[in-house]
């Protein structure tokens, strides 16, 4: 693979985890959604393994509380 494939798989990657970011932001805060009920909706709506989704390092606060 060159180098400029490697930069546009890489690219590719970011605008994906930045789509799933952006979704998983919308569905907690219009929903109010917990976190253990985010992961059931990308699991059912997505292909990303458990290890790309804890990748995203995503946080809920109101799973804090």
């Amino acid at each position: 693979m060159n180098n400029n494939n490697q930069k546009t798989v890489k690219m590719d990657t970011m605008r994906m985890k930045d789509i799933v970011a952006q979704l998983v932001d919308i569905i907690y805060l219009l929903c109010e959604a917990k976190g253990c009920d985010i992961k059931i909706i990308l699991h059912q709506f997505t292909n990303l393994s458990d290890e790309e989704r804890n990748s995203l390092n995503l946080i809920f606060s109101q799973d804090i509380y």
